[in-house]
């Protein structure tokens, strides 16, 4: 019996030390510059698109490190796909022997993700693999598994994903910037468990610029994400000197969507409209606003309602009441300060209907509704004009009587804008000519008949 087992001891031992060989002798293998080529030849006919990495070190017992790593974009689109200083992963071994993987760490350093749209309205990223041929090219080189089969078997713990001091940037077809989300900090945990991710943990973002015209800054909010959807949740932020709050959901899979809810809260007009690049700002004041925004990129894409108003502001050279002024021989139209200012909107095929617009001041009201282009910032306007009765003193008789005096004692009169916003039409011309002969016409009767 004392032999035998000393037997099954001598056996173990040399199962122990050959494992141990064979193990040393792969890891060994692992440090080839063949082995490394052969993962980076794989990994090219995996995602079918140019894979570049300045420095690959792999351990059996540790992980990945790769430094300097470049993801073309697949096939008919242009630039790369994603640039990183570093990739990071980490791992445990022991539970493999539960069938679990436990991943200690997945990390990118310094990613720049360029998500391009084509003009079939496909994103880069969803075109990865798809030019892969289904057999390698290269003789013996490893084929790497499924997903699907991976999920199918084994569930995978993954203790710390993290994205440090990214930048992700969604372009459109024209290689017009939609939106850009720069200096990113992430960390989460995340759970695939029978082909489902879950996760959640915390991200900040230094700046988010949607399309150029809206830049909010210093963003925080817990995350929480699945396979096909990333949700942030409060959120919150500055704009334009405002706070801002809300929650973001992202649609991943089937093509990019997102859905925004948005609070802000004095907000600085002057210097938002600053911000968006207008040179010449006709409106100052602090914003209070909510929206509801959902689309896929830019303005064109955009669908939602909202409410804006803004308070102790000043209009000042807005080419529509500079036009109304001038007809009018009311100067004070070229720059009116106001109490408060409402606008409430809806968006969708790149129009906003304005069925309330609503300015209040002690002398000067105007209220109405209507659409604005967004293709080109056109008008569309029918609106009604309220002065008090010392702004017109000093006008014509002839201006005066075209206004019909209201109940509380402010002289009104209806009238249109249309076209360009810096170039608009109004019907004020008509109006006033036909004011004018009709009064002309009625006293030149008086006369005649006296």
């Amino acid at each position: 019996m004392k032999k035998l087992l000393k037997i099954v001891g001598v056996i173990v031992v040399l199962l122990v030390v050959a494992v141990a060989g064979v193990l040393w002798y792969a890891n060994r293998y692992l440090q080839t510059p063949e082995f490394k080529q052969r993962v980076l030849t794989a990994a090219r006919q995996s995602l079918g698109v140019d894979i570049k990495i300045n420095e690959i070190s792999i351990s059996l017992f540790k992980g990945i490190t790769l430094k300097g790593v470049t993801i073309a974009n697949p096939p008919g689109f242009t630039g790369n796909l994603l640039i990183a200083d570093e990739f990071v992963l980490r791992y445990d071994l022991l539970p493999l022997l539960h069938r679990q993987v436990h991943i200690e760490q997945l990390s990118l350093t310094k990613p720049v993700i360029t998500l391009t749209r084509n003009e079939k309205s496909e994103w880069s990223y969803e075109k990865l693999g798809a030019a892969a041929p289904s057999t390698p090219s290269t003789a013996g080189a490893p084929v790497p598994p499924t997903p699907s089969a991976i999920s199918s078997s084994l569930d995978v713990a993954l203790s710390k994903l993290a994205l440090t001091h990214g930048t992700v940037a969604m372009v459109d077809e024209n290689n017009k910037a939609l939106v850009r989300v720069e200096n990113i900090d992430f960390a989460s945990t995340a759970n695939l468990a029978g082909g489902k991710l879950s996760g959640s943990g915390k991200i900040s973002i230094e700046t988010l610029n949607i399309a150029n015209s809206l830049f909010v800054s210093r963003l925080a909010a817990p995350v929480n994400f699945s396979t096909d959807s990333v949700k942030l949740s409060p959120l919150s932020g500055k704009l334009a000197d405002g706070d801002v709050s809300g929650d973001l959901a992202l649609k991943i899979l089937g093509g990019a969507q997102y859905q925004l809810n948005l609070q802000v809260k004095g907000a600085d007009v002057d210097k938002l409209l600053q911000e968006a690049g207008i040179a010449k700002r006709p409106l100052n004041g602090k914003l209070q606003a909510t929206a509801t925004l959902a689309g896929t990129g830019g303005l064109p894409t955009i669908v939602g309602n909202g409410r804006t108003e803004i308070v102790g502001g000043e209009l000042k050279g807005v080419p529509a009441l500079e036009l109304v002024g001038t007809l009018l021989q009311v100067p004070e139209l070229s720059d009116v300060r106001f109490d408060q200012c409402v606008l409430e909107f809806s968006i969708s095929n790149n129009v906003m209907q304005t069925p309330v617009v609503k300015l209040t001041s002690p002398k000067v009201q105007i209220t109405g509704k209507g659409e604005v282009s967004l293709a080109d910032y056109s008008l569309n306007h029918d609106l009604t004009l309220a002065l008090s009765k010392d702004v017109l003193a000093n006008a014509p008789p002839e201006i005066r009587n075209i206004f019909t005096e209201r109940s509380d004692g402010f002289l009104t009169l209806d009238f249109r804008v249309w076209g360009p916003y810096d170039k608009p039409k109004t019907d004020l011309t008509n109006r006033i000519v036909k004011g004018v002969a009709n009064q002309l016409i009625e006293k030149g009767l008086k006369k005649l008949f006296r």
